[in-house]
Order: structure tokens, then sequence, then C-alpha cells
């Protein structure tokens, strides 16, 4: 790997504050509901985040952080310090950093890097931390491809974002078990070229949630039979590629509703549905209550 560029001394670092980024911060009242949960407190999180091509990033602890914390670097380059021992960390490689142990991390100046980062905790969080790391505790590890772990991030994000309801907090939790089981080797390998074409798929479905996409319109989009990609997004994912394009949809009308400014009718002309009757069908079948019923609470 190409040699880290630091900041130079005097030069303005950035704790966070980067464009495009997402973070979730758990409250204290929520974090002493996981702790005290029987099934969150195994293993919970506190503070989730991504910060896309974070240049001057950079943050240390001196005395450590209370939860272990996990950074998947996607692009670009950066640094951690452990035990007075700096390592570099590049495009597809992740580390993890020791509850209560000092630290510090950043981005390359040059070519800064984008992550993913978890802050976790609970009774078995130990277990994790020696589990994806093994003997090479300290050093950054290679994330093996997976075609489902930053779907699972983002379900996270989107659910814990939605902390007022203490069943958001639990499936959150509950999703962060394969999250991090993501990055376990494991001797199911994963074909480069399905990843590739699941994570274009995903990335069309996104860019065109305010149309009413057919099964052949994503095949087409991704150059498949639509059987094809059928059968792809069943053997990989367990579901079909029109199931996942529905759940975004209504991932975005959750968002749209908690957000008050919009009525339900024009949530559901946003999202390519013409009938507002039909599109409340297919939210309560999808969230589990009524887009009424979810605007209201």
């Amino acid at each position: 790997m190409d040699k880290i560029t630091k900041p130079v001394a005097g030069t303005i670092r950035k704790k966070e504050g980067f464009e495009g980024q997402k973070a979730c911060i758990l409250t204290h009242a929520k974090r002493n509901f996981c702790a005290k949960h029987p099934f969150c407190q195994q293993l919970y999180i506190t503070d989730i985040g991504f910060y896309p091509t974070a240049a001057l990033h950079n943050r240390e602890r001196k005395n450590g952080c209370a939860q272990y914390i996990l950074i998947y670097c996607v692009s670009g380059k950066g640094w951690y310090t452990l035990h007075n021992k700096t390592h570099q960390v590049g495009a597809n490689q992740f580390f993890i950093i020791p509850a209560g142990v000092g630290h510090q991390y950043g981005a390359d100046v040059d070519n800064p890097w984008s992550i993913y980062w978890v802050h976790f905790t609970g009774k078995v969080a130990g277990f994790y931390h020696k589990l994806l790391t093994g003997s090479q505790a300290q050093a950054p590890a290679v994330a093996i491809a997976n075609a489902t772990r930053l779907m699972l991030f983002e379900d996270i994000l989107q659910h814990l974002e939605l902390m007022n309801n203490n069943d958001n907090i639990i499936y959150s939790n509950s999703c962060l078990y394969a999250f991090l089981s993501s990055f376990q080797v494991s001797e199911m390998k994963i074909s480069i070229n399905e990843n590739d074409l699941i994570q274009q798929c995903i990335a069309y479905m996104k860019q065109n949630l305010h149309k009413s996409l057919r099964l052949e319109d994503l095949s087409k989009a991704v150059n498949l039979s639509a059987s094809h990609l059928s059968a792809v997004f069943r053997n990989r994912m367990k579901y079909s590629p029109i199931h996942l394009f529905t759940s975004f949809k209504m991932q975005r009308a959750c968002q749209l509703l908690m957000d008050g400014q919009h009525n339900i009718k024009t949530i559901a002309h946003s999202l390519g549905y013409d009938d507002q009757y039909h599109f409340s069908r297919v939210f309560k079948n999808t969230i589990g209550v009524s887009p009424k019923k979810f605007k209201k609470e």
C-alpha cells in the first residue's frame, strides 16, 4: 500500500460534518433501555454512521471509548494508531478498536477514506471482537465480499433513526449480529460478478423509487434475463428483486411520513403509485401499520 499522508501540524481537523454523511447516536435513555433489555443487552449499537470522502477526518481518544468501534473503509485510505503503533488502511479493509484502549485514527490527506462505522457494546461484544480480528487483533483485516453487508447497514440505520419506537431498536440490534458476521471469513464464496450485479441493481432501484418498475425493467437495467436476475436474488438474498424494490419504496415512504410536510396522496404519487389506496395496502403489508397510523404515531 502507498504511504499514508497525515495532516501537518496546525491543520484544522474534523471529527464529523462531511458532505453526504449519515449518522445516528442513541440517547442515554435508549442506551439504558438496550443495556437492560433481555435481548439487546447481549449486543447493541450506541452510535452508527457513514462518512463519504471524509477529508481531514481525525479522532483522538486518549482514554479510549466505552464501546468497541468497527470502521470499514470502502474507498480511499486512512490510518489508525493503537498501543503506539500506526497501521495503514485501504479500500475493502476494516479494523476494530477495543473498548477502553486509547487510540487515534484519521483519513489520508491526499486520498481521504469513505467509511462505515459502528460503536457497539454488550455482554458478547468482546466475543465478536475476537471472532472478527483473530490473531491479528491490531492489524486491519480484509473485508470479504458480501452482497448484503451495506444493505444491512442501511436497514439498521433507517430503523435506528426511528428510535422513539423501541421495536425499531430491538430490530436494529438483531440485524447487528448479521452485519458483524458479514466480516467473518467463511467457506461460502460469493461470486464477484454476482455481487457486482446485485449492487448495480440495488443502485438502479434507489435511483428510480419514483417509478413503477417491473422485474423486466430491472433485468434490462443490468442486461440479464428476468429469470436469471430473479434466480440470483433468490439464491443470494433469499427474496425477489421486486420485494426488495418495494421495501426500499416503503422505507422512503416512512421517511417522508416522519417529515410531516407531505400528505399520503403526495407521497404515494412520488413513489410511483397512482392509486393512493393501493399504496396504503402495500405500506401496511410491508411496515405492519397503515400510513395514516404511522404518520400519527
